[in-house]
């Protein structure tokens, strides 16, 4: 297979389906007012809350209490500075106008489209890493995701995700978030809500889970699956690291999505979830090792070495030091796992250049991967708006390569288990050379045994033609030696004698023609060409005159003189006079034999009949295939590989032959040449 054909088409077409969600058309909330009244959910399955939302910092306001009555009125200079801070942008951090850990209340008022109390809609609301949060619309508690609290000890943080039911919606509905975060160094919205019609959100719900199910599957069964791989062969570190990398990789992507985390383990601890969600630490060592087992030479230790320590390092504080601490870590993290793809993505562009194996196929991946983590780091800060795509990367990168480690393990094996057998046999070299030696002889005697049972079939077909010209010749000498035969009949006997001997020279010459065997295969050169049926159906028959004489038999032709096939000559002549000898020596005396000639669009069947004994239908089965002998309608004797030799060289020409019989109504047999186009 052709990797690289295949990583690179896989790539393109990753990398182009990840586009902006076009929002363009989408409204945004102005002033903590979200207009919706133009939407149509039944064709958009839903909206992102985005835009601005009513903001106020360290305060948890009560559902009913207006934001600006929570100000000081009475002081114009405060009043207009807390005005400035009562919107903020959802997906702003907390630190970048206050501080990352504190807590907040968040106000929104929705406008539903028409006919939308008719309809029951859900929010989306996703995880927001360290935080708690509590949902109020019109008043009511709808949801509650971990314990909101003003302290640290007493809130209880979760980054577990939900949906608020809000059924049969009035025109306008309030919607108040309280949030608060004690750690994490980064609280806030992090991602906006996204509203539609309740069964469509669950739907997405769903769908997201199923993938996510199936991705982290996937990553968990390439995992296993190259851990039993090293176990069989342990001096394979390779194995190993792409094991473990592939590991810590479906960990963080069930922690990317809260939902299915908390699906599988409901009770998850939130310090279990955090350290989960920041293991991606980890994997980027585990990458360059791998990478660097498959290019020793490329890879520095000192700097493998020294970013293994430094991502080790990061990740034991995460595991030891209190999550609001913890966090601190996630910039660093993010900024030494880009630049160990960085790192990686330079060596591994530096030995494509040089060629080497799978070089180009994971710079590929590598070019996806890094694409795929700066995206979702931008998204993650709010830079940019595209698709997260990370958690499919992974599965793409370690699908692609595990094909190319395949692809590439087959190869050592193969080159391995060859150096292994070079070595175990290199005192056998001999005895291997002798086995080639007699394979070869085998090989040889086979294709001589071949052309032997050739020449010995031309060889029978030698004395089958000759011994009936012989015999006739043997019988009219006889005739001529009588002293009752007058000179004109010794005349005409001695005549006749000269045109058989005459034809079986001409029988003899062709036959024992062994030039036109290949050497290699034992098979005939055929001269073919188109050649006049009625000529060499009259030579032929010449030389049976003196048979057909003896029988009283007459010869009907229906050729016309401009009937042609396309065949050998020489050949053709045989398998016209076994056909013809056959149609002889079965026919009753004063009988009649019959030559025909009928064309198609792909054939030229030359027929010939006879109206002698007929084949019996047992008979007639293996009539091409076995050498059948049966004496003739006076006793005439035979070999019985006539038909068999006939059925053979017609083979030669791509051709057929058949009989049609009845017993006591003679024979007819079809010789079908293909015309010119078949060749």
């Amino acid at each position: 297979m052709d990797f690289k054909r295949w990583v690179y088409l896989f790539c393109l077409l990753t990398v182009s389906s990840s586009k902006p969600i076009k929002a363009d058309h989408l409204p945004i909330s102005k002033q903590g007012v979200l207009d919706l009244s133009q939407v149509n959910f039944l064709e958009q399955t839903s909206v992102p809350l985005s835009g601005d939302w009513e903001f106020q910092w360290n305060e948890l306001t009560s559902p009913v209490t207006n934001f600006n009555e929570a100000s000081h009125p009475n002081k114009s200079k405060e009043l207009s500075q807390i005005q400035t801070n009562n919107y903020i942008s959802i997906g702003k951090r907390w630190k970048e106008i206050h501080s990352g850990i504190g807590f907040s209340t968040y106000r929104l008022k929705i406008i539903f489209p028409e006919g939308s109390h008719e309809q029951i809609f859900g929010i989306r609301f996703y995880q927001t890493g360290g935080s708690a949060m509590r949902v109020f619309v019109d008043g009511t508690l709808s949801l509650t995701l971990g314990e909101v609290g003003t302290t640290k000890e007493t809130m209880q943080p979760t980054r577990s995700s939900g949906i608020v039911i809000i059924p049969y919606p009035k025109k306008e509905v309030s919607l108040l978030v309280h949030i608060s975060n004690f750690h994490h160094d980064d609280g806030s919205f992090w991602y906006a809500p996204s509203i539609g019609i309740e069964k469509n959100i669950r739907n997405e719900l769903s769908k997201e889970m199923i993938i996510d199910s199936l991705l982290a599957g996937a990553l968990f069964f390439m995992a296993f699956y190259h851990f039993v791989l090293f176990f069989f062969r342990r001096t394979r570190k390779l194995s190993l690291f792409f094991g473990l990398f592939s590991f810590t990789t479906a960990l963080h992507s069930i922690s990317l999505n809260g939902d299915l985390l908390y699906y599988i383990y409901p009770e998850v601890p939130y310090r279990f979830a955090f350290s989960l969600s920041l293991i991606f630490y980890l994997a980027m060592p585990l990458y360059l090792y791998f990478l660097s087992q498959l290019y020793p030479n490329r890879f520095s230790k000192w700097i493998m070495h020294g970013f293994a320590s430094l991502c080790i390092f990061l990740y034991s504080l995460v595991i030891f030091l209190p999550s609001e601490l913890g966090s601190l870590t996630t910039f660093y993290g993010i900024f030494f796992s880009l630049a160990g793809l960085l790192y990686a993505t330079f060596i591994l562009f530096i030995s494509a250049i040089q060629k080497q194996e799978l070089a180009f196929s994971l710079l590929l991946i590598q070019i996806f991967l890094v694409v795929s983590a700066v995206n979702d780091t931008l998204y993650l800060y709010g830079i940019i708006h595209f698709q997260l795509v990370l958690k499919y990367s992974y599965l793409s990168t370690v699908l692609f390569q595990s094909l190319l480690l395949a692809s590439f393990f087959t190869k050592t094996f193969t080159k391995n288990e060859t150096l292994k057998n070079e070595l175990a046999t290199l005192n056998e070299s001999l005895e291997k050379t002798v086995i080639l030696r007699t394979n070869e002889y085998k090989e040889a005697k086979l294709h001589a045994e071949e052309a032997n049972q050739w020449k010995d079939k031309l060889i029978s077909l030698v004395a089958h033609d000759l011994r009936s010209p012989l015999s006739t010749v043997y019988s009219a000498i006889t005739l001529a030696n009588d002293k009752d035969s007058t000179p004109e009949e010794k005349s005409h006997i001695y005549k006749q004698v000269f045109t058989i001997l005459e034809s079986a020279m001409s029988t003899i010459e062709n036959l024992l023609n062994l030039n036109r065997f290949q050497k290699d295969k034992g098979q005939f050169h055929l001269y073919l060409e188109e050649t006049p049926i009625l000529n060499q159906l009259q030579l032929v028959l010449d030389s049976f005159a003196f048979e057909m004489q003896k029988k009283s038999l007459q010869f009907d032709i229906q050729i016309p003189k401009s009937a042609v096939v396309f065949a050998d000559r020489s050949i053709l002549s045989e398998i016209l006079r076994n056909i013809i000898s056959n149609a002889i020596k079965f026919s009753h005396p004063n009988g009649i034999i019959k030559a025909s000639c009928n064309e198609s669009m792909e054939t030229c069947t030359i027929s010939i009949f006879d109206s002698g004994k007929g084949i019996p239908s047992e008979q007639q089965k293996i009539l091409f295939t076995e050498a059948i002998s049966s004496p003739g309608t006076l006793g005439e004797k035979g070999f019985g590989i006539g038909l068999k030799l006939c059925f053979e060289l017609m083979k030669l020409h791509n051709g057929n032959i058949r009989v049609e019989s009845e017993l006591g109504k003679g024979s007819q047999f079809h010789l079908e040449f293909p015309k010119p186009k078949d060749f």
